[in-house]
């Protein structure tokens, strides 16, 4: 099965100081979180 994120619109978002893939919040809905420890962008 060849499944494609692209055409249902879960493409994950980028950090825009760093570069690096975002990951969806915990706490705040429709929030993302940078997945790089070292960035210090809060949630976007």
């Amino acid at each position: 099965m060849d499944h494609d994120d692209h055409e249902h619109g879960h493409d994950a978002p980028i950090c825009a100081a760093c570069g690096v893939t975002a990951l969806p919040s915990e706490n705040v809905p429709d929030a993302f979180v940078c997945e790089n420890p070292d960035c210090d962008t809060e949630e976007m």
